[in-house]
């Protein structure tokens, strides 16, 4: 969560669409909200903010922000693997034992030519 790299306002203010004052005060309150909501048990709030920045790491390395065997992103590509062993496992555990449950639509359906 500390990291400015894997948040996406970061590279807003990076790109010219956020002053750096603005990028700054994103920054402080979204560690505030998860130190806040990690006290909290909120584990929704927080595991919502993970993903987030999840999200911006997997954007870095689909879209170039990233090169092979550079020495960018790499800790918190480690970070991002550890989380991810744990999470992906624990999830589909749940749906597992929850076969009845409707996990919504599939966004990519299979579509016969």
């Amino acid at each position: 969560m500390n990291s400015r790299y894997v948040y996406q306002p970061f590279w807003d203010y990076q790109n010219g669409n956020l002053t750096e004052e603005e990028f700054k005060s994103r920054f402080a309150a979204s560690k505030s909200r998860a130190a806040k909501a990690l006290g909290n048990t909120q584990t929704q709030v927080v595991l919502q903010l993970v993903l987030q920045r999840l999200y911006t790491l997997r954007n870095q390395l689909i879209h170039g922000g990233a090169t092979w065997s550079s020495r960018v992103n790499r800790d918190q590509l480690r970070d991002a693997n550890c989380f991810l062993h744990q999470l992906v496992p624990a999830l589909l555990d749940i749906m597992m034992k929850n076969p009845n449950e409707l996990w919504g639509d599939s966004n990519y359906p299979v579509v016969m030519p």
